[in-house]
């Protein structure tokens, strides 16, 4: 780590209105882009306590940023916080060290410093911003950026992307067991939103495990041969199901391997933990194979991208004879999706490679904890699951042009918001009794946008998402 660009912070204490008001506002003149960011506002420093491996706020944040990325209304997005906001009052917490760039290690994987890290990037930061408000002087409102194509704004998000990458570079073989950092983290990075990048980096600190650095050494070299993949291209195909899939293929082993045999009488964190350090030698023998068997970091985006949404689709868990999504595996594709936007800012392909191989280890160790169900490939390209509301017969009058039906996608002010067929799925997306649903349907609608439509692997898995989407929480039928 470079050395200390600047003194450490003081030590503070924390208010519970000292950075927003938890109230948000909804009037008619407020746009979806401010209603979003006052939301994350009013969950930063209020919400934002680690309960058993997960943020308590980070589900509300993601999922105000993705529903207002779908497309949806100032209205939406306000009625959303007032359903699923988290009816708890924080109990603010006593600063207890003072973390600074020479120290920040030495407190890994302790999740009593969350706050403390959190208040270590916030200022880091915060600095950047009025660093750059500074030169430009530009006026910047705190966790706001403005418009897109500001230079403004190019200088600050360029400026924290570099900031990202010299923390996530060094945690990153410590996070196999711990994917909600690297979504939240994700989400900051893909918004350029100062308060989600501290949170996602605060909580990536705090979710640390030396445990699993075995299985991703550092500075080790990339395996990958970027030169030689341009020249001979993938082997998948984009037209259709690819026939061969790495991962799919590992899994299936793994599913009859009787050395993984048994059952972990733990949470589904605790079972994680325990899948990856109990079977050290054996996993790191299916990473090695699963490395040899692609060749760059966008073979292997795609091979993630593909294998988590098929998981999704041929479902896990089972109540009776009824299929269930699982939020499990689901966070497995929603991590992928925080990969497209977080290998950007890594600096080296070494570093690409280390992050996707972390994601991969996550979900072959998912796939463990839940129950190592069957993989099938060949079921997909002609199953279509039923789902009500929503008629793909129909859906065509809701496109747009044909250029952009077959995208999938249109530009608006620079951002892409899902049209033809995706558009009536976002909208469907948008008003899930669910949280995870729209993040699921956006993840999948991106990653049709950069692999193709794989033989409708991922609209259908849509489709299948929305349509399984529970009206509550405590419902046992097929869903989260």
């Amino acid at each position: 780590m470079a050395a200390t660009r600047r003194p450490p912070p003081p030590k503070r204490s924390y208010s519970v209105t000292s950075h927003s008001s938890r109230h948000v506002q909804y009037t008619d003149e407020i746009t979806p882009r401010e209603m979003a960011l006052s939301i994350v506002q009013a969950q930063y420093h209020i919400y934002h306590t680690e309960l058993s491996g997960y943020l308590a706020g980070a589900d509300m944040v993601q999922d105000a940023l993705t529903r207002y990325a779908l497309g949806g209304t100032s209205r939406d997005l306000y009625q959303t916080f007032k359903r699923f906001r988290p009816d708890k009052e924080r109990i603010p917490p006593t600063p207890t060290i003072t973390i600074t760039s020479r120290n920040w290690r030495d407190w890994l994987g302790h999740k009593s410093y969350y706050h403390d890290y959190l208040d270590f990037f916030d200022q880091e930061l915060r600095l950047i911003e009025e660093e750059v408000y500074t030169k430009t002087e530009t006026a910047l409102t705190p966790g706001q950026l403005s418009s897109p194509c500001s230079p403004t704004r190019t200088a600050t998000t360029s400026r924290m992307a570099q900031l990202v990458a010299e923390y996530l570079t060094p945690l990153i073989p410590g996070l196999c067991a711990s994917t909600g950092a690297l979504i939240h983290l994700g989400y900051g990075v893909e918004f350029g939103s100062r308060l989600a990048m501290a949170e996602g980096l605060a909580y990536a600190c705090i979710s640390y495990q030396p445990a699993t650095t075995c299985f991703i050494p550092s500075n080790a070299p990339s395996s990958w041969d970027q030169e030689q993949h341009q020249k001979t291209g993938t082997t998948a195909s984009t037209a259709g199901v690819p026939k061969k899939s790495p991962t799919v293929s590992i899994l299936n082993m793994i599913r009859n391997d009787k050395r993984l045999d048994g059952m972990f009488d733990a949470g589904f964190q605790g079972c994680l933990n325990v899948v990856m350090s109990s079977r050290v030698s054996l996993l790191k023998s299916y990473l090695g194979m699963w490395t040899s068997q692609v060749h760059s970091v966008d073979e292997a985006l795609k091979d993630l991208s593909q294998t988590s949404s098929l998981l999704l689709f041929t479902a896990t868990n089972r109540f009776g004879d009824q299929q269930q999504l699982d939020k499990h595996l689901a966070n497995v594709l929603l991590a992928t999706h925080a990969a497209r936007f977080l290998i950007h800012v890594l600096p080296n392909a070494s570093e690409r490679e280390q992050l996707l191989k972390a994601i991969w280890m996550s979900l072959v160790a998912t796939f463990v904890v839940q129950g190592r169900p069957k993989v099938t490939l060949s079921q997909q390209q002609h199953q279509q699951p039923v789902m009500a509301e929503v008629n793909p017969q129909d859906v065509a009058e809701n496109g747009g042009e044909d250029e952009e039906e077959e995208k999938g996608y249109s530009d608006l002010q620079g951002a892409r918001v899902p049209s033809g067929k995706w558009k009536a799925l976002a909208q469907e997306a948008i008003h899930a009794d669910h949280q995870i649903v729209s993040k699921i349907v956006r993840s999948l609608w991106w990653a049709e946008i950069e692999h193709g439509s794989c033989g409708g692997l991922y609209y259908n898995a849509a489709f299948r998402a929305v349509g399984d989407d529970p009206a509550s929480d405590e419902s046992t039928g097929p869903g989260f």
